[in-house]
């Protein structure tokens, strides 16, 4: 293997392999930070553009799209408050604060570094681990993903910093609105309101784009804009790698949040979007100070960003082991290999190693070229604060009506977006929470529709949690949940043993 590995590298370095590396990384920053367009719908945008070019050569092209595009929903998410993709809904928690407070170029340079961090370890892994997590990911039925889910809907209580009630409401509507649409298992219609559209649920990117966008844009017009100040950069103070001072602080997060996002993407259907939830989780948990997440805490944008770029070469090793796709762009990626002649699977490695190994060497070297992007250009990216903002205001909504109606060319989409926009302006004026309920509504739907597969295929429920697999989930679950309450406890009993001694003395 590592034979393989040092031959098929000169091919990767060759100029044509180099410049569609390039080329593509920057193309898929674009992508990624238009609200509405993913990095499914750009690697799918790009097949065609690669029929004339050496099979590795288009690989390579493929691979800097799938990891620009990752990494550049940051940008939207810090400038905007809008996740440009689903995978940079936590971004957005610490990241736009931090931008409006100043700090919006350090929190750029941030998310590419932490990006690149990630993408290099998924890559590494795809390299030498991948046979191996791809064989446990086989593993994994529907009770198995079932706890995936529960565990996922387990760190809600981490989001919420305020009111409990007002979390857990959120969170429950995100799983009322995951209900929407034809049950997967009988065929039953339901909350569809009687219109073909809902049939199929109301797709997240479609929701995420709405809770997110239009609040902001009700926030920015709510203010007369002749007296609105205009966000503050102080590009002189913010001078460039502003992030090296805090990189030794920041190995822990990194490597763990980076494991987490490489074990969340080998396992088929899960996504970038809960690697994010679950290391923010983590991080949040780990992290001295947790009632700075959500407020402009800059370790919040580290986690986020090492996980979801470490999904993006993990995710691709079921396909290239067994042909089985990790998520949506592993299978657009399917067709780009059939396209050009080569059927993933186990034979790949025998018929067109080379190919193979310079897909990971190209997954690798992307996240360098990304990362130049990403903290040269931050200032760049900056400068869209500057703008006044009721400028900003209807940039941000057309972009997101825009970026909504490019999904299917549906203008059943933008209903439903602004819809979605509405509902989170009402949560906004009632101070309700809008990350528990993006959460139920990216697990509530996973989680029903296996918790009801692993009922039919069992003999007894208790073989929910008897499993092996399952049982290590369902000690993670109890442990997620037994957490916030201790350190809660834990808090309580410190300060009455402050008020004592007060009280003594």
């Amino acid at each position: 293997m590592i034979d393989t590995l040092l031959t098929s590298l000169p091919a990767v370095l060759s100029w044509p392999s180099i410049v569609a590396m390039v080329v593509s990384t920057g193309a898929g920053v674009v992508v990624g930070a238009i609200p509405g367009l993913s990095a499914t719908m750009g690697v799918a945008l790009l097949i065609p553009f690669t029929f004339g070019m050496h099979p590795l050569t288009a690989l390579c092209a493929m691979a800097g799209m799938y990891n620009g595009a990752i990494y550049g929903g940051a940008v939207a998410a810090i400038l905007l408050n809008i996740p440009g993709t689903p995978a940079a809904v936590c971004t957005t928690l610490d990241g736009n604060p931090m931008a409006k407070r100043g700090e919006g170029v350090l929190a750029l340079q941030t998310s590419a570094i932490s990006s690149a961090f990630g993408g290099a370890i998924s890559a590494l892994a795809l390299m030498f681990v991948a046979p191996y997590l791809a064989a446990l990911a086989l593993r994994f039925g529907p009770a198995e993903y079932f706890w995936v889910a529960v565990l996922g809907l387990s760190t809600i209580a981490s989001f919420i910093s305020g009111s409990t009630i007002k979390g857990l409401i959120s969170g429950f509507i995100g799983l009322l609105v995951s209900t929407i649409g034809m049950d997967a298992i009988t065929g039953v219609q339901r909350f569809d309101f009687g219109t073909s559209y809902l049939l199929d649920n109301i797709p997240i990117l479609v929701a995420l784009i709405g809770l997110f966008s239009i609040p902001e844009v009700f926030s920015i017009l709510q203010i007369n804009g002749k007296n609105q100040k205009k966000s503050d950069i102080d590009l002189k103070n913010s001078k460039g790698w502003d992030w090296i001072k805090d990189t030794s602080a920041s190995w822990v997060i990194w490597i763990r949040s980076s494991i987490i996002g490489v074990v969340v993407g080998m396992l088929p259907g899960a996504g970038a979007n809960i690697a994010a939830f679950v290391a923010y989780d983590d991080t949040r948990r780990r992290s001295k100070t947790p009632e700075l997440f959500g407020k402009g805490c800059i370790d919040g944008v580290k986690a986020s960003e090492a996980s979801n770029n470490a999904v993006t070469a993990s995710s691709l090793a079921p396909m290239l082991s067994f042909g089985v796709p990790g998520n949506a762009v592993a299978a657009v990626m399917i067709g780009g290999l059939m396209i050009h002649g080569m059927q993933p699977g186990p034979s790949l490695f025998v018929k067109s190693p080379q190919v193979v190994y310079g897909l990971m060497w190209a997954m690798f070297l992307t996240n360098f070229i990304l990362l130049a992007f990403g903290c040269f250009g931050s200032r760049l990216f900056a400068q869209c604060l500057r703008v006044p903002p009721t400028l900003m205001g209807a940039a941000i909504l057309v972009l997101s009506v825009v970026g909504t109606f490019s999904l299917n060319n549906s203008m059943g989409d933008v209903y439903a977006m602004l819809a979605c926009g509405l509902v989170g302006v009402v949560m906004l004026r009632l101070r309700i929470p809008v990350a528990p309920g993006v959460l139920g509504l990216i697990l509530g739907r996973m989680a029903e529709t296996e918790l009801r597969r692993a009922l039919m295929l069992a003999d007894s429920p208790i073989d929910l949690f008897t499993r092996p697999l399952s049982a290590v989930m369902v000690a993670l679950t109890i442990l997620s949940l037994s957490l916030p309450v201790y350190k809660k406890y834990k808090k309580r009993s410190k300060k009455q043993e402050e008020v004592c001694e007060n009280s003594n003395s």
